[in-house]
């Protein structure tokens, strides 16, 4: 498996298309799949991976849409492709030599299988890049504003010297890939968990405000049945009792930086991610299966 060449043809041991200009006036995405697939987005003049993302539809009509919107005059809402802000910025700021590739595996017409391997895509980005690509988790870069979702009207730009925008803040680095293969373990991933308990006795222990999560049943994993994230854990376990079943167990992690949405978020793909990885499957219901 080629992990480490982001841009090779067969990276994470996938056949991948020839990479395309994403500008629609060079007519190049016409080239691409009507089937499910998976995408990624590069920039010739920066280093890493712009964008990761699947679709359970067209990956032509997915690609399209968000090359119109990031080749728009001025910056487009979230929808209907919520990284085309982002990539409207980079344009701004960087120039407009965006480049994707794509790949049509069998197992993409699944949406546990094609949204697990899109994680899997994003955690080993994250882990060789250091850092997420740029226009995952809803990210904007510095010296700009989010645009808002069309029914919101707001339409971002760049912004004022001393302006902020809170989804310019820096994310949070990988986790550390030690003990990935046992989903269990008090140390998997290279974190620190608590437990297990039973989702009946979640109140006993002592919760964190806010982390990331697992969810199996004992004797039954491989695979895991959940991983979260959540800013209250009392009251999101208080729902997955009611889904799960009291007699389902569950154990807690705090890393560093679960202050903000998109770093919990990050940390999550990490861990749905490396599970991917060593289980060739998704989380029994992480996708709503």
């Amino acid at each position: 498996m080629n992990e480490r060449e982001l841009y090779a043809d067969d990276w994470m041991g996938i056949s991948w298309s020839d990479w395309l200009s994403l500008d629609p006036s060079d007519d190049e995405l016409t080239a691409i799949s009507t089937d499910p697939g998976l995408y990624r987005v590069r920039h010739r003049d920066r280093d890493g991976l712009e964008y990761i993302g699947q679709t359970g539809r067209s990956t032509r009509g997915r690609v399209s849409a968000l090359a119109r919107n990031t080749y728009s005059e001025e910056m487009p809402f979230r929808d209907p492709h919520t990284a085309a802000p982002c990539l409207w910025a980079v344009r701004n700021e960087h120039g407009s030599a965006f480049e994707v590739s794509t790949a049509t595996p069998a197992l993409a017409s699944t949406d546990q299988d094609r949204k697990g391997l899109e994680e899997a895509l994003i955690a080993i980005a994250r882990r060789e890049m250091g850092e997420s690509p740029t226009a995952n988790f809803g990210r904007i870069i510095p010296g700009y504003s989010q645009s808002g979702y069309r029914s919101d009207g707001y339409v971002g730009g760049p912004i004022e010297d001393g302006e902020t925008e809170p989804n310019a803040e820096p994310g949070r680095g990988p986790v550390p890939w030690e003990n990935v293969d046992d989903v269990t373990a008090p140390d998997w991933i290279g974190l620190e968990w608590s437990g297990p308990y039973r989702l009946e006795d979640r109140l006993e222990p002592d919760l964190p405000d806010a982390g990331v999560y697992r969810i199996w049943y004992e004797g039954d994993v491989p695979p895991l049945a959940y991983i979260g994230e959540t800013k209250a854990f009392t009251g999101r376990l208080r729902r997955h009792e009611s889904t799960f079943g009291g007699e389902a167990l569950f154990s807690v992690a705090v890393p560093d930086g679960m202050d903000a949405k998109h770093k919990r978020t990050e940390v999550e793909t990490d861990l749905i991610g490396a599970h991917y990885l060593v289980t060739e499957r998704s989380p029994t219901v992480q996708f709503g299966n």
